[in-house]
């Protein structure tokens, strides 16, 4: 979730210009992994930019695919605040 977040957040989203993608207090290998599997799940679009000597596959994002963007809408949490009152009988 933090990678889609960290995604929508850039300006660049969308662009066709790589993104780069860091997230606080995670290693930076540990989001290269998810980044790999968010990409073979067609949840968000790049290049795969890996070299043979790549400990792991290396994703160039650019987006977040329609597929991801509803598996975000299904995912997000209900909005917070006061609860709805009903009017009417």
């Amino acid at each position: 979730r933090a990678i889609f977040v960290k995604i929508e957040g850039d300006p660049k989203a969308g662009s066709g210009q790589g993104l780069q993608i860091a997230i606080d207090n995670y290693d930076q290998n540990v989001v290269g992994q998810h980044i790999a599997y968010l990409y073979d799940e067609k949840l968000i679009d790049g290049i795969d930019v890996t070299h043979m000597q790549s400990p792991y596959k290396e994703i160039l994002i650019r987006d977040i695919t329609p597929k991801g963007r509803k598996y975000l809408d299904e995912t997000e949490p209900p909005p917070q605040g006061p609860p709805k009152r009903k009017i009417g009988f």
